[in-house]
C-alpha cells in the first residue's frame, strides 16, 4: 500500500473557509467604525464652527453693551453737569455706532453663510 501523502482535503477547505469569514467580518467591522468615525468628525466640525461663531457673538454683545453704557454715561453727565451736549456725546455716539455696525456685519455675514448653505 501507498502511505497517503496529501492530506484529506477537507479539513484545509473548513480551515480556509474559517479564515476567509474572518477576513469578511473584519471588514465589516472596519467599514462600520470608519463610517462611524466619518459621522463624528463632521459633527465635531460642526459644534466647531458654532461654537467660533457664538464665541465672535458674544464679543459683539459685550462691544454694543460697553456702547450702551458709554452712551448712557454721557447722556447722564451731559444732563446732570451742563443740561447740554457735551464732547463726551460725541465720542459715546461714535462707539455706539461702529459696535451696532461691526455687529451687523456679523449678522449679515452669518446670514449670507446661511443662505449659500442651503
Amino acid at each position: 500500500m501507498i502511505p497517503e501523502i496529501i492530506p484529506d482535503l477537507s479539513y484545509v477547505i473548513i480551515i480556509g473557509s474559517f479564515g476567509m469569514i474572518q477576513a469578511v467580518a473584519v471588514a465589516i467591522i472596519a467599514g462600520l467604525f470608519s463610517r462611524e468615525s466619518k459621522k463624528r468628525k463632521a459633527e465635531n466640525d460642526k459644534h466647531e464652527k458654532q461654537s467660533t461663531l457664538r464665541t465672535e457673538s458674544n464679543l459683539h454683545v459685550m462691544q454694543l453693551m460697553s456702547a450702551v453704557t458709554s452712551l448712557a454715561c454721557a447722556t447722564g453727565s451731559a444732563l446732570k453737569d451742563e443740561g447740554r451736549v457735551n464732547g463726551k456725546m460725541d465720542a459715546a455716539l461714535d462707539e455706539a455706532k461702529n459696535a451696532q455696525r461691526e455687529y451687523y456685519g456679523f449678522v449679515n455675514r452669518i446670514a449670507s453663510s446661511q443662505m449659500a448653505a442651503d
